[in-house]
C-alpha cells in the first residue's frame, strides 16, 4: 500500500474548478518535486491533501488515503497528529511572534509542556541561528531565516511526511545551500518529502521521482523518470 496515495480529486474555490481527476502515488521515504506552471493548481493539490480546500465528490469518489487511513477532508489540525504536515509558501509563521514561540506555537498539539521544550531545545542544538536569536520576532527575519524556521518547526515536530511549498522561493545562494541540507538532512532522517519547487535543478540531488501538473490535470507530457530529467540538466 501506498504511503500517501490521491485518487481522483476534483476541488477547486467557490465555483471555479481548479483540479481534474488528479491521481498521486507517494511511497514512504521518497522525494517527489510537483511541478508545473503558475495555476497549474500544484498548491490547490497540497490544500486539498490537507483538508483545507474540501474534495468535491465526484462520480469516481476522489479520496486522499496517507499511511492506508482515509484522511478526505479531514481537519488539518488533527493531521498532523498522524505524522502529516503542510508547510506553506506564505503566511506559515506568526508574525509578530518571536522564534522561540513560533518553534512553540507548532508544538500546541502536543498539549504537553516539557515536551515541547525539549523539542525546542533540540531544533536549537541542530541550528545555531534560530538559537542565537530566539527572542526575534519573525517579521523580522531575513527570508534565509525564516526558511530556517520553518524548517525548524518540521524538524521539532517529527513528521512522517511533509508537503513543502516552495522551500528555496527567494533565496539567495547560501541560503539556498543552508535549506538544501537541512531537507537532505530531513529525507536521511525516514521523512518522506513532497515539494513544490521552480528551482528544480537543485532539488535533483534529493529527488526520487517527478510529477508534473498543468492546467489543474496530471501533466502527462511531463518526464517522470528522474534519471532521464538529470540526463536533460547535464
Amino acid at each position: 500500500m501506498s504511503f500517501l496515495e490521491v485518487q481522483h480529486i476534483n476541488t477547486g474555490y467557490g465555483k471555479k474548478q481548479v483540479l481534474f481527476d488528479v491521481d498521486l502515488i507517494v511511497e514512504e521515504g521518497e522525494t517527489v518535486l510537483l511541478i508545473g506552471s503558475n495555476g497549474s493548481g500544484k498548491s490547490t493539490l497540497f490544500k486539498a491533501i490537507y483538508g483545507i480546500v474540501p474534495v468535491w465528490n465526484s462520480i469516481d469518489r476522489g479520496r486522499v488515503l496517507f499511511n492506508t487511513i482515509d484522511i478526505t477532508n479531514t481537519k488539518n489540525h488533527s493531521l498532523i497528529k498522524k505524522g502529516l504536515m503542510y508547510v506553506p509558501q506564505k503566511n506559515e509563521l506568526f508574525e509578530d511572534m518571536t522564534i522561540e514561540q513560533n518553534l512553540e506555537m507548532s508544538l500546541l498539539h502536543l498539549n504537553n509542556k516539557k515536551e515541547t521544550s525539549n523539542r525546542v531545545q533540540e531544533v536549537y542544538s541542530q541550528i545555531d541561528i534560530l538559537a542565537n536569536n530566539k527572542k526575534q520576532i519573525a517579521a523580522q527575519l531575513s527570508g534565509g531565516e525564516r526558511k530556517l524556521l520553518s524548517l525548524g518547526t518540521v524538524l521539532a515536530n517529527r513528521p512522517k511526511m511533509v508537503l513543502y511549498d516552495e522551500p528555496l522561493a527567494g533565496l539567495s545562494g547560501n541560503n539556498v545551500s543552508m535549506v538544501l541540507k537541512w531537507l537532505q538532512a530531513i529525507k536521511e532522517n525516514g521523512t518522506t518529502l513532497v515539494i513544490i519547487e521552480h528551482r528544480i535543478k537543485e532539488l535533483m540531488a534529493i529527488a526520487n521521482k517527478v510529477v508534473g501538473l498543468k492546467l489543474g490535470r496530471r501533466n502527462t507530457e511531463a518526464l517522470d523518470n528522474i534519471d532521464r530529467i538529470k540526463s536533460f540538466m547535464l
